[in-house]
């Protein structure tokens, strides 16, 4: 039995929890005229020790944009979205999201999340954990699209904070 290497050329799949496709539209109804959606993916926003959020981060050039969710991936009802404004960003970080390697599971997670804190500048902190879309996890947690968003948020990140 031969193996064959996975042709380099060919597009990924698309995966069916792509956060752009079904959720890319309601993001965009949230954006400024002239403003563009660089990337789209699922977050789990920590509010607190015992609250935690799923939402569609949509990236811009100027502010993010967090929209809740409910268990079922629709629009949390009464939930409007959260804007993050890169000029009211204090301090931002980003790192992995597993624990540091402190065990063989955390291992796996810090190759495969990312955990990102914000600090704005009247004291509200926002702590995001997400997927990268990569890894030996990446197929199952959204592919190309999430992989896009983390980028588009890791670029947002490294172009505008004190890190």
């Amino acid at each position: 039995m031969e193996l064959k290497p996975k042709t380099s050329g060919e597009p990924e799949k698309e995966s069916k929890n792509d956060f752009e496709r079904i959720h890319g539209e309601l993001l965009r109804s949230s954006l400024d005229p002239g403003e563009e959606l660089l990337g789209v993916a699922a977050v789990n926003w920590q509010r607190s020790i015992f609250k935690q959020t799923i939402c569609a981060l949509g990236v811009t050039r100027n502010r993010l944009i967090l929209q809740p969710l409910d268990r079922k991936g629709k629009v949390a009802s009464g939930e409007a979205p959260t804007f993050i404004r890169r000029d009211e960003i204090r301090k931002g970080s980003y790192g992995g999201g597993g624990g540091m390697g402190s065990s063989p599971t955390s291992l796996i997670m810090d190759s495969a999340s990312i955990e990102v804190k914000l600090k704005t500048n009247d004291g509200a902190k926002y702590k995001l954990l997400l997927m990268t879309g990569e890894g030996m996890l990446g197929r199952w947690s959204g592919g190309p699209a999430q992989r896009n968003g983390a980028e588009a948020l890791i670029a947002f990140i490294d172009a505008g904070t004190a890190i």
